[in-house]
Protein backbone atom coordinates (compact mmCIF):
# COMPACT_ATOMS: atom_id res chain seq x y z
CA UNK A 1 0.00 0.00 0.00
CA UNK A 2 1.44 2.69 -0.95
CA UNK A 3 1.71 6.66 1.19
CA UNK A 4 -1.52 8.22 -1.36
CA UNK A 5 -3.26 4.97 -0.44
CA UNK A 6 -3.31 5.59 3.35
CA UNK A 7 -2.12 7.01 6.66
CA UNK A 8 0.33 5.31 8.84
CA UNK A 9 -2.39 4.24 11.07
CA UNK A 10 -4.26 1.98 8.42
CA UNK A 11 -1.20 0.59 6.69
CA UNK A 12 0.00 -0.62 9.65
CA UNK A 13 -3.30 -1.93 11.07
CA UNK A 14 -3.69 -4.09 7.72
CA UNK A 15 -0.16 -5.54 8.07
CA UNK A 16 -0.76 -6.45 11.63
CA UNK A 17 -4.38 -8.16 10.28
CA UNK A 18 -2.67 -9.59 7.63
CA UNK A 19 -0.51 -11.63 10.15
CA UNK A 20 -3.73 -12.44 12.42
CA UNK A 21 -6.14 -14.04 9.39
CA UNK A 22 -3.06 -15.16 7.45
CA UNK A 23 -2.45 -14.82 3.73
CA UNK A 24 -5.52 -16.50 2.50
CA UNK A 25 -8.12 -14.84 3.99
CA UNK A 26 -5.73 -11.91 3.70
CA UNK A 27 -5.36 -11.78 0.03
CA UNK A 28 -9.68 -10.88 0.04
CA UNK A 29 -8.79 -7.72 2.26
CA UNK A 30 -9.08 -4.21 0.39
CA UNK A 31 -8.66 -0.93 2.10
CA UNK A 32 -9.40 2.53 1.55
CA UNK A 33 -9.34 5.87 3.04
CA UNK A 34 -12.31 8.05 2.68
CA UNK A 35 -13.51 11.24 4.50
CA UNK A 36 -10.26 13.04 5.02
CA UNK A 37 -10.17 16.33 6.70
CA UNK A 38 -7.05 18.47 7.48
CA UNK A 39 -6.36 20.36 10.90
CA UNK A 40 -4.38 22.97 9.58
CA UNK A 41 -2.08 23.81 12.84
CA UNK A 42 1.77 23.49 12.49
CA UNK A 43 3.89 22.93 15.58
CA UNK A 44 7.88 22.70 14.96
CA UNK A 45 8.99 20.09 17.42
CA UNK A 46 12.92 19.55 17.05
CA UNK A 47 14.46 18.33 13.77
CA UNK A 48 11.15 18.77 11.58
CA UNK A 49 7.52 19.86 12.10
CA UNK A 50 4.26 18.80 12.41
CA UNK A 51 2.21 20.33 8.97
CA UNK A 52 -0.96 19.28 10.07
CA UNK A 53 -3.21 17.23 11.59
CA UNK A 54 -5.54 14.28 8.84
CA UNK A 55 -8.35 13.15 10.11
CA UNK A 56 -9.91 9.94 8.03
CA UNK A 57 -12.31 6.68 7.77
CA UNK A 58 -10.64 3.89 7.58
CA UNK A 59 -12.56 1.21 5.73
CA UNK A 60 -11.08 -2.00 5.85
CA UNK A 61 -13.40 -4.97 3.32
CA UNK A 62 -13.02 -8.74 3.90
CA UNK A 63 -14.83 -10.27 0.54
CA UNK A 64 -15.64 -13.65 1.03
CA UNK A 65 -14.39 -13.99 5.09
CA UNK A 66 -14.09 -17.95 5.74
CA UNK A 67 -16.72 -17.05 9.13
CA UNK A 68 -16.46 -20.75 10.04
CA UNK A 69 -12.82 -21.44 9.90
CA UNK A 70 -11.66 -17.89 11.51
CA UNK A 71 -14.39 -16.49 14.08
CA UNK A 72 -15.27 -13.21 13.26
CA UNK A 73 -15.38 -11.98 16.80
CA UNK A 74 -11.56 -13.35 16.77
CA UNK A 75 -11.04 -10.87 13.98
CA UNK A 76 -13.02 -7.98 15.92
CA UNK A 77 -10.91 -8.65 19.17
CA UNK A 78 -7.86 -8.18 17.40
CA UNK A 79 -8.84 -4.78 15.88
CA UNK A 80 -9.74 -3.61 19.09
CA UNK A 81 -6.43 -5.04 20.94
CA UNK A 82 -4.46 -2.97 18.32
CA UNK A 83 -6.15 0.11 18.20
CA UNK A 84 -5.62 -0.02 22.33
CA UNK A 85 -1.45 -0.86 21.80
CA UNK A 86 -0.98 1.31 19.18
CA UNK A 87 -3.13 4.12 18.75
CA UNK A 88 -2.92 5.99 22.10
CA UNK A 89 -3.82 9.34 20.13
CA UNK A 90 -7.70 8.25 20.28
CA UNK A 91 -7.41 9.32 24.00
CA UNK A 92 -5.35 12.63 23.40
CA UNK A 93 -7.29 13.56 20.10
CA UNK A 94 -10.32 14.97 19.91
CA UNK A 95 -13.46 12.53 20.15
CA UNK A 96 -13.25 10.01 17.76
CA UNK A 97 -16.01 7.52 16.89
CA UNK A 98 -15.26 3.95 17.86
CA UNK A 99 -15.10 1.70 15.17
CA UNK A 100 -18.35 0.45 13.30
CA UNK A 101 -18.43 -3.44 12.07
CA UNK A 102 -21.00 -4.79 9.24
CA UNK A 103 -21.32 -8.13 8.44
CA UNK A 104 -23.20 -9.75 5.75
CA UNK A 105 -23.54 -13.01 5.38
CA UNK A 106 -22.95 -14.47 1.96
CA UNK A 107 -23.31 -17.73 2.15
CA UNK A 108 -23.46 -20.83 5.04
CA UNK A 109 -19.58 -20.49 5.16
CA UNK A 110 -18.64 -16.79 4.07
CA UNK A 111 -19.57 -13.07 5.01
CA UNK A 112 -18.40 -9.82 4.06
CA UNK A 113 -17.03 -7.87 6.77
CA UNK A 114 -16.72 -4.38 6.50
CA UNK A 115 -14.94 -2.46 9.23
CA UNK A 116 -14.85 1.32 9.30
CA UNK A 117 -12.33 3.31 11.99
CA UNK A 118 -12.18 7.06 12.93
CA UNK A 119 -8.41 7.89 12.70
CA UNK A 120 -6.26 11.22 13.62
CA UNK A 121 -2.76 11.53 12.68
CA UNK A 122 -0.32 14.19 12.27
CA UNK A 123 1.55 14.92 9.17
CA UNK A 124 5.18 14.92 9.90
CA UNK A 125 7.72 17.00 7.35
CA UNK A 126 11.36 17.78 7.54
CA UNK A 127 13.19 20.18 5.30
CA UNK A 128 14.73 19.22 2.42
CA UNK A 129 15.80 21.33 -0.91
CA UNK A 130 14.37 18.71 -3.03
CA UNK A 131 11.29 18.46 -0.88
CA UNK A 132 7.70 17.99 -3.11
CA UNK A 133 6.44 20.18 -0.59
CA UNK A 134 6.22 24.19 -0.73
CA UNK A 135 5.89 25.80 2.70
CA UNK A 136 7.11 29.26 3.99
CA UNK A 137 9.46 29.57 1.36
CA UNK A 138 11.02 26.35 2.16
CA UNK A 139 10.91 22.79 0.45
CA UNK A 140 10.00 19.85 2.75
CA UNK A 141 9.17 15.83 2.47
CA UNK A 142 7.09 14.23 4.48
CA UNK A 143 9.31 11.98 7.30
CA UNK A 144 9.20 10.87 10.41
CA UNK A 145 11.71 12.87 12.74
CA UNK A 146 13.41 12.80 16.20
CA UNK A 147 11.04 15.00 18.52
CA UNK A 148 13.53 17.10 21.07
CA UNK A 149 12.29 16.67 24.44
CA UNK A 150 13.43 18.67 27.34
CA UNK A 151 15.09 16.74 30.02
CA UNK A 152 15.73 19.70 32.53
CA UNK A 153 14.14 23.40 32.74
CA UNK A 154 16.98 25.70 34.19
CA UNK A 155 16.42 29.40 34.72
CA UNK A 156 12.71 29.25 34.79
CA UNK A 157 10.98 32.84 36.20
CA UNK A 158 7.08 32.85 36.48
CA UNK A 159 7.18 36.86 36.64
CA UNK A 160 5.25 36.80 39.84
CA UNK A 161 6.72 38.34 43.21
Amino acid sequence: MAQYEAGDKLRELKTFITTCVGDEIAQTLTTQMKNISLSLDSQFLGNGCQLLRMRYHARLVFNHFPHLTYSPAVLFANVGAWLMDHDSERETAAILANPVIEMTTVDETYSTIIIEIEFEEPVSVTEDTAGPIYWRGKQWRIDAYEIWVAETLGNFTTGRR
